[in-house]
């Protein structure tokens, strides 16, 4: 079995192993210090090499006088790009407009033949109610109601021209 200990008295698995000791041949802190040169200030570069300073302050402003020139386009391409799409939406808005009116000539020209038909079925309706009024009224209909004939003769012959059996 295990025995429970105390944390304090159990050695942790890593021990921390202290530094070793700066020797002789290691330089200190200060000593690099001394040994590195400090930079120049910039003072100091201008009055040194002024011509290497010009050079750098013209790229530098070349540099901004392109990036200013580069948003602009941008700005410029941006605005033509709007003014395209404004374009294009009346187009689209007058193709639109259009169509709709061509749709309401359509609706009208059904209309119109809508109302001429249901005038002509009206006509053709009360041309047809007469003609049957008419033929109630006739003894024909009640001859034929009353399953006889009223032309004599007819029905006796065949098409051909002989008796009918």
């Amino acid at each position: 079995m295990t025995s429970v200990a105390p944390a304090h008295w159990v050695e942790p698995p890593m021990t921390h192993t202290p530094d070793p000791a700066p020797t002789s041949q290691a330089p200190t802190v200060d000593g690099a210090v001394a040994e590195r040169p400090a930079r120049p200030r910039l003072r100091d570069q201008i009055a040194e090499n002024p011509l290497a300073s010009l050079a750098v302050g013209l790229v530098l402003g070349l540099f901004t006088l392109l990036g200013t020139v580069v948003v602009s386009l941008l700005v410029f391409a941006l605005n033509g790009f709007n003014d395209r799409f404004d374009r294009l939406e009346a187009r689209m808005d007058r193709l639109e407009a259009k169509v709709d009116a061509g749709f309401a000539e359509q609706g009208a020209q059904i209309a119109e033949l809508d109302a001429r038909l249901t005038g002509q079925i009206a006509e053709f309706d009360r041309k047809l109610t007469a003609l049957i009024a008419h033929l109630n009224a006739t003894a024909a209909v009640d001859a034929a109601l009353e399953h006889r004939l009223l032309v004599p003769g007819v029905g006796t012959l065949e098409p051909e021209g002989e008796p009918p059996g």
